[in-house]
């Protein structure tokens, strides 16, 4: 049910002329990516709010659910379908 798609597009070789310059990139936890020219890059967040309130609302009840039912099995479908969304 879930659906990956794939474009490919040939680029056109690009002439690229050395400028001498470096650039370095450090890889961090307040940011994801910082250029040595100070620029910072962020990811977005994978879920919006409201996914993270209810996933973990979700990871709540199915912590009480007992082991081997079948209401167990709503909520943990649930976690799983968010989960995949944010990898995704």
């Amino acid at each position: 049910g879930r659906w990956f798609v794939s474009f490919t597009y040939a680029t056109p070789n690009i002439a690229h002329e050395p400028t001498g310059e470096i650039v370095g990139i450090d890889m961090g936890v307040a940011h994801t990516a910082t250029l040595s020219t100070g620029e910072f890059l962020d990811m977005p967040e994978p879920l919006s709010k409201g996914e993270q309130r209810r996933k973990r609302r979700l990871q709540r009840k199915l912590a009480r659910q007992v082991k081997g039912s079948n209401r167990r099995n709503q909520p943990k479908l649930a976690i799983a379908k968010l989960s995949a969304k944010e990898s995704d």
